[in-house]
Parts: C-alpha cells; structure tokens; sequence
C-alpha cells in the first residue's frame, strides 16, 4: 500500500461536486481530509490517500479529467535547522506527535510522513524555523 499527500484545487462549478466520495467507491482507496477550505467559489482539500499505486494513478487522472487541479505534496511543511533553537514549542503542540527529541543532543527532528499540515506549529515556533510551504 502506498500513502502520498495531494492539495486538490477545484472551481466553484463542481464544488458540489461528491468527488472524495467517488474516489473513495470508484477506485478503492482510503482517503484522509487533512484540511479543507470549501465555500461558494470553490475551495482547497488538502488529503492523505492510500491505496495501490494503479489505483492512486486512475484516481488522479480521474480528478484531472474532472477538472480538479491535483498537486502532489511531498513537502509542506519546512523546518530550517538553521533557524531552529530546538526549543521545543513545536514538540509540545504538534497533535501528531511529527517532532521529535533526540534526548542525548536535544536536537528536534520533523517525521513530514507522520505531519497533517495544521499549521500548529509554524504559529508556535519563536525563531520562525518552521514554514508552510507556498502552495
């Protein structure tokens, strides 16, 4: 089973449109809203899915071909090791428990598989180590 990270981008004319639940039916695979911004105009999903990579693939397509934007994500979320104090504000909010502690140096490390891009932690970060990626 594969997992990958896509943004969805769609206009206000399919915004009714059931599209999660069709890729869920349709090509039997598990789908996970990370976050959602949907109104009137349109709007943004931001998913995990899993499934076969053969089933991913006619997913994608069939969402293109329903005019949906697909983006995949291999990155959302940065954190520059530069910037980080490794003060561990990012440690204590994250709901996934993405950061990590290395506790012999006290360094913070980001698992980006285990992130659901809520943002929580780019709001708590004190230096501004940590970064959403523009989209």
């Amino acid at each position: 089973m594969l997992q990958r990270k896509y943004l969805l981008t769609f206009t206000s004319d399919i915004v009714n449109e059931p599209i999660t639940y069709k890729i869920v039916k349709s090509f039997d695979l598990l789908v996970n809203i990370l976050r959602a911004d949907v109104g009137d105009r349109g709007g943004r999903l931001l998913i995990s899915v899993e499934g076969s990579g053969q089933q991913i693939e006619k997913a994608v397509q069939y969402l293109v071909n329903a005019k949906v934007q697909v983006k995949e994500l291999n990155e959302y979320v940065n954190k520059s090791d530069e910037r980080c104090t490794d003060c561990g504000m990012c440690l204590s909010i994250c709901p996934v428990d993405a950061f990590e502690i290395d506790r012999i140096s006290w360094k913070i490390s980001f698992n980006a598989e285990k992130c659901i891009a809520c943002g929580m932690c780019v709001d708590a970060c004190p230096p501004q180590a940590i970064k959403i990626s523009d989209l």
